[in-house]
């Protein structure tokens, strides 16, 4: 062999070798650029959930913003609703009929007349009317006086003209004690006795300074005979 075939020989090895190694960069290449087109996808999805996050949190906050002013106007609103004053009471008769073994006897009624305050407000100066219709068709007796010299706890009549209003059926009474009624607390006109002679309705109505008007009870009493 000649020399030029000598060095034809080692530069086709050498051609060889430098092809094999930039085939190996090019593969290198190949992978550190799927590499990083996986990285950018990877890159670009964290930043479409990054954009969907500060959408939510945008929406989260809309949403607190809106349960806080309407919290702030709930509170303003019960804050009025407390302020405001509900002048309201009712009233009722709590009774037992007393049946007698012969016919000719007469009935007898026993039983409280109760009061309360349903309101969120003090009452003051309670007065009860119980009216008899008819008026002769019963006697009513209880825990009155008709002086103010009863003892503590006690009802008297509430009118100058009460001998009238008896006759009329209407016993107006009202407590000896000055007397004020707070919210859901009772007062009660206890242990009055009706002796029925004929047949008979009894009603019941209560007045206050602030009710004026005055209110009926939720029940009567009535009584055939």
């Amino acid at each position: 062999m000649n020399n030029q075939h000598i060095q034809l020989q080692q530069k086709v090895i050498h051609y060889r070798s430098e092809v094999a190694k930039y085939k190996q960069l090019l593969q290198l290449a190949e992978t550190e650029l799927k590499r990083e087109q996986l990285r950018n996808h990877y890159l670009q999805k964290q930043l479409e959930q990054m954009d969907e996050y500060e959408q939510t949190i945008e929406k989260l906050e809309q949403q607190l913003l809106f349960y806080e002013v309407a919290l702030e106007e709930e509170k303003k609103r019960k804050k009025e609703m407390k302020k405001e004053e509900i002048v309201r009471a009712h009233a009722y008769f709590a009774y037992a009929v007393m049946i007698p073994e012969e016919k000719e006897e007469h009935v007898t009624i026993v039983g409280d007349f109760v009061i309360e305050n349903s309101g969120n407000t003090p009452l003051n100066d309670p007065i009860i009317c119980l009216r008899l219709r008819p008026p002769d068709h019963a006697q009513l007796s209880g825990k009155f006086s008709f002086r103010q010299l009863q003892e503590e706890g006690g009802w008297t009549f509430a009118v100058d003209n009460w001998r009238q209003k008896i006759k009329e059926g209407e016993y107006w009474l009202k407590p000896i004690d000055e007397t004020t009624l707070l919210p859901n607390e009772q007062l009660r006109f206890p242990s009055f006795e009706l002796r029925v002679i004929q047949t008979v309705v009894v009603e019941g109505f209560v007045y206050f300074r602030q009710l004026k008007q005055g209110v009926s009870s939720f029940n009567h009493i009535v009584i055939n005979k």
